[in-house]
């Protein structure tokens, strides 16, 4: 204000009376601006902490001073004050239909939490983010997971703030958006290393290791900067923080699995086999070393009785960390091998103790053979401390010492008497024992020595599978012995308790024979052997525990047969070409392909057990049986497609992994059996919900009510014509020469009306094609049950047949106008009405009930088209107008699908609950009623091209009548389109379905 009174004053100098009052003017606001000068003064003096530079008797104010009266001033402004109001609006924004204007709001959102991140501990702004973590759109996925980003690293509050939400993302469907969440997570790692959930996002990370190849890529990198890049030698905190990581990662991951380490670890190894430098391998090497000094330390630590629970669990999660370093390079832990061995005299009082002695016997079982003339001292103490173990302990610690052993004796001790004398201990109390199981199956005895029966049975399986007791090692010098086929009187032994009353004995028995088999597959060609195995895999009357373990015994053959093939692969690589081994493996996965032929069929059936655990394994045998290439793929590809429709998360999947590979490899396949894994799948589901008595539902009934063969339908989507081809041949199975059942028909519908749609071409097709089987399908539904009624009206009235015939000619020949007229003139003459088709009706029901079955498909197919058209917004003329002929950019829209409509065809429903074999007088009023509406409908399906307005109208209205009548009274409401692609006039709002001549011609204009 002072300045433009100066400037004004200068002005106009040549006015003295003017002068004179802008004089007096300009002192007036000198001395207002000194009283606020002296205010604002005031209020600085009050906080002199945050002013200290401001000398409390100056006059002038500095620099710094000024800018913080000036953003104090700012602050009054009512513009300062309206912060929220446009923050509100912007989250308020976040919710548009639009995902370019979603983005936008979210870039605009990450501008203002730039000036300041604090914002993002409001609750508002959780919502907002967290609505925008889970949008629909990955363009606005990314964007709020790259918000998230920027500000979490700053903030470490907001960090735990936002944790949940973001790591969720790491398994988002968008590729950029699953990179940009590990980058954050990496992030985080490095620089906040006390941050209490890293080893939980360790694991998520690391879980991503087989993902697509830039991310594996990422979590490789992310790991080698985490873990495996070389430490100085005078940074124990770092070390030690490194190891604690690990080992925590490696605890949680105890029942997951530890698939992920190794493949980790080989990508790593893999990546530096050719460098000069290999960082890796340096790691490596420290992380071992430095895991075993921990041990050690843990060790001496278990003697303190108040941390001994907690050091437990930290040895095991190094022993086991140990074994998977010595998994992928046993070389690291050579110099170790002694210092493990002490360890297998472990006394086991608890989990952890034994978990003990299985790691360190598996890492002795992959070093020993490996170590430069170990001393005799040191293998004897070891084969008699895991002799002492296969006495002793239970079946998981026999499984490991007795493969140890195997190792050990094999490949350097070659004891094979110590093996023997242990082998016959426990072949000769079985054959005792079946001596007296024959003389008195009853005897009490044998319930005394069930124990030692069960230990036998296992351990001599075991036994058998790591030494070939036909061996001349084993046989020695007696000549009594080599007549004598060791494996054959296993097998006999073994088949005997198999048919055992006891279910354990049983069991016992077929793991020994299934142990037996890997040492020697050719066994499992023989008959009786091929009896059991089918009979318990396919008699539904069967032991669940038996038909898993029959499962187990094919899974860890084909698991041992892999390992040996990748074992001989690698020798034969080392050892030049001298001999051809890929011939000999040519031959071995020829037993292994003869063997799955043979048992095919058995397991492949096991999909509809309605046991989970038995899909499960069965799905992991043929998943090993197709990753080797041992049967054509094509057979396996509906059981496929009817296990990934399971309740169960891994096992969906696991078989969905399967059919991508199969269509990557044989393109064509999946569609080629899609109709037939639909109707396996509706077996599958079948089977699922056999105990819950319920109607088998084509939808997951939770939040998502997913269609249970979207998948599928993903994969057959991007190819046109296979689409097409697949669409109708469902919609085929609506027909009634079909025959199909009508829960599978509701299976099918469900299916079909919760499929994946992305184009509006794809729902058009099928309302397009479901409007062609309307027409001729509800034809011949009408044709046959009047021609039932003909017969009863004959009876009824005695009318000649020339009579009769004579007038359906006319009726024939008659035009299609006046024949709906003359139908309309004898409704009131009562032709038409429930009563005269009931008293048209033969003595026998069948006719009824063969239209109430037959009717259920059409009814299906009338409200699929009628949930389509809400769920996707279409009009009548949309519909009418589309034409499958037309070129695909024409429909090439993406859809807005409605949310909160649901699939739900009432009749149908109420059709599976009643019994259909009583008839009584209510059902058959119901059953005419709806022949009635059907007839109605039909007779309005097709109107003339001739016809004029008002009469298309009125046809429409009672097509649409009808239709609210089949389907129970539920009027459709909100049909008409509300896209900007639609047109608004000329759409029929009064609902029904409608096609190619389902909708009246009204007038049409474009909205704009």
């Amino acid at each position: 204000e002072t300045e433009k009174a100066m400037k004004s004053q200068k002005d106009d100098d040549s006015d003295g009376a003017q002068h004179a009052k802008e004089v007096e003017s300009t002192g007036d606001i000198m001395r207002r601006a000194e009283k606020r000068k002296k205010f604002l003064r005031s209020i600085i003096k009050a906080v002199p902490s945050q002013f200290s530079t401001l000398k409390s008797n100056s006059d002038t104010v500095d620099y710094d001073d000024a800018c913080l009266i000036v953003r104090y001033l700012a602050s009054m402004r009512p513009f300062a004050q309206s912060f929220d109001i446009y923050l509100t609006q912007i989250l308020r924004v976040l919710g548009e239909n639009a995902i370019a204007v979603r983005t936008k709001a979210m870039k605009c959102l990450s501008e203002v939490v730039a000036v300041d991140p604090s914002i993002l501990a409001r609750l508002d702004m959780q919502r907002g983010v967290h609505g925008r973590l889970m949008d629909n759109s990955t363009s606005v996925r990314e964007a709020a997971v790259e918000l998230l980003g920027r500000f979490v690293l700053c903030r470490p509050q907001l960090a735990e703030q936002y944790y949940d939400m973001l790591v969720e993302r790491i398994l988002d469907t968008g590729i950029s958006v699953r990179k940009r969440v590990i980058k954050i997570l990496r992030d985080i790692c490095l620089e906040q290393p006390t941050f209490p959930k890293i080893t939980e996002m360790c694991v998520k990370m690391i879980r991503r290791v087989n993902d697509e190849e830039g991310i594996k890529k990422l979590v490789n990198e992310t790991f080698q900067k985490l873990w495996f890049t070389p430490t100085p030698q005078n940074d124990k905190e770092a070390m030690t923080r490194k190891i604690i990581n690990i080992t925590d990662v490696v605890a949680a991951c105890r029942d997951t699995g530890y698939d992920w380490f190794e493949q980790l670890l080989q990508n790593l190894l893999k990546s530096e086999e050719d460098a000069s430098y290999k960082p890796v391998k340096k790691a490596c090497t420290q992380l071992v070393d430095n895991l075993v000094e921990h041990i050690l330390k843990y060790e001496e630590s278990l003697a303190d009785s108040d941390s001994k629970g907690v050091n437990s669990g930290r040895l095991v999660a190094c022993i086991t960390t140990l074994f998977l370093f010595s998994k992928i390079r046993p070389q690291l832990m050579v110099k170790h091998a002694m210092t493990m061995q002490p360890y297998l005299t472990t006394k086991c009082s608890t989990q952890n103790d034994f978990m003990v002695i299985c790691n360190v016997a598996k890492i002795l079982e992959l070093v020993v053979p490996l170590m430069e003339h170990p001393s005799e001292t040191f293998l004897a103490t070891m084969e008699e401390d895991l002799m002492k173990l296969i006495i002793k302990y239970g079946m998981t610690v026999v499984q490991h010492c007795v493969s140890c052993l195997g190792a050990v004796v094999n490949k350097v001790t070659q004891n094979y008497k110590f093996v023997w004398a242990c082998f016959n201990r426990y072949y000769g109390a079985l054959l005792k024992l079946k001596s007296q199981h024959q003389e008195d199956p009853n005897s009490t005895v044998l319930t005394t020595n069930k124990p030692a029966l069960l230990r036998s049975l296992f351990t001599v399986g075991a036994l058998c599978r790591h030494f070939d007791f036909d061996q001349e090692e084993f046989k020695g010098s007696s000549k009594v012995n080599i007549s004598v086929n060791i494996k054959d009187k296993v097998l006999e032994l073994l088949m005997y308790f198999t048919k055992h009353a006891d279910e354990e004995v049983q069991t016992k028995a077929i793991i020994g024979l299934g142990f037996s088999f890997i040492q020697h597959p050719g066994l499992m060609f023989e008959v009786e052997v091929k009896n059991l195995y089918n009979n318990i895999l396919s008699d539904k009357n069967s032991s669940v525990n038996l038909k898993i373990q029959v499962l187990k015994n094919l899974q860890t053959y084909l698991q041992e047969e892999d390992t040996r093939m990748q074992q001989a692969d690698r020798d034969w690589k080392k050892m030049s070409k001298q001999e051809d081994l890929k011939e000999m493996g040519d031959i071995s996965s020829g037993m292994s392909s003869s063997i799955m032929q043979l048992y095919l069929k058995q397991v492949l059936e096991s999909f509809f057990s309605t046991q989970s655990s038995v899909r499960h394994f069965a799905l992991n045998v043929i998943a090993l049986t197709l990753n080797q290439g041992l049967i054509h793929p094509v057979q396996c590809v509906p059981y496929l497609i009817a296990v990934g429709t399971d309740p169960e998360p891994a096992m969906r999947n696991k078989s969905d992994q399967q059919l991508i590979e199969i269509d990557k490899k044989y393109t064509g396949f999946i569609h080629m059996k899609a109709v037939a894994g639909i109707k396996m799948s509706y077996q599958v589901q079948q089977a699922i919900n056999s105990n819950a008595n319920r109607t088998v539902r084509g939808f997951r009934q939770d939040e998502s009510n997913s269609a249970l063969c979207s998948h599928l339908y993903s994969m057959i989507r991007g190819n046109r014509q296979h689409r097409r081809a697949f669409l109708i041949s469902l919609l085929n199975l609506f027909d009634d020469a079909a025959k199909t059942e009508v829960n599978m028909l509701l299976y099918i519908a469900d299916n079909l009306a919760c499929f994946p749609y992305q184009t509006q071409e794809e729902p058009l097709f099928i309302m397009h094609h479901i409007d062609i089987t309307l027409s001729v399908s509800g034809s011949n539904l009408l044709q046959s049950f009047k021609e039932s009624m003909v017969k009863g009206k004959q009876k009824e009235k005695h009318v000649p047949i020339e009579d009769s015939n004579s007038e359906s000619e006319e009726e024939v020949c008659r035009p299609r106008k006046t024949r709906r007229r003359r139908h309309s003139g004898s409704d009131s003459d009562g032709e038409d009405n429930v009563e005269y088709v009931l008293r048209c009706l033969p003595n026998n029901a069948s006719p009824l009930i063969e239209f109430a079955n037959a009717s259920q498909g059409i009814l299906l197919l009338l409200m699929l088209k009628q949930h389509i058209k809400n769920l996707c917004g279409f009009s009548d003329s949309k519909i009418q107008k589309y034409s499958p002929s037309e070129s695909a950019k024409v429909y090439d829209k993406t859809i807005n699908r409605k949310q909160g409509i649901h699939f739900h065809p009432k009749q149908t429903l109420e059709y599976l609950k009643r019994n259909m074999t009583k008839i009584n007088d209510d059902l058959k009023r119901t059953i005419a009623k709806q022949y009635l509406d059907f007839k109605l409908l039909m007779e309005h399906l097709d109107p003339d091209e001739e016809e004029e307005e008002g009469e298309v109208s009125a046809s429409t209205d009672a097509r649409n009548k009808a239709i609210t009548n089949l389907l129970g009274g539920n009027s459709p409401k909100n049909n008409v389109a509300e896209t900007e692609e639609e047109e608004s006039d000329g759409e029929e709002k009064a609902g029904g379905t409608s096609g190619k001549g389902f909708s009246g011609k009204g007038k049409k204009k474009r909205r704009n």
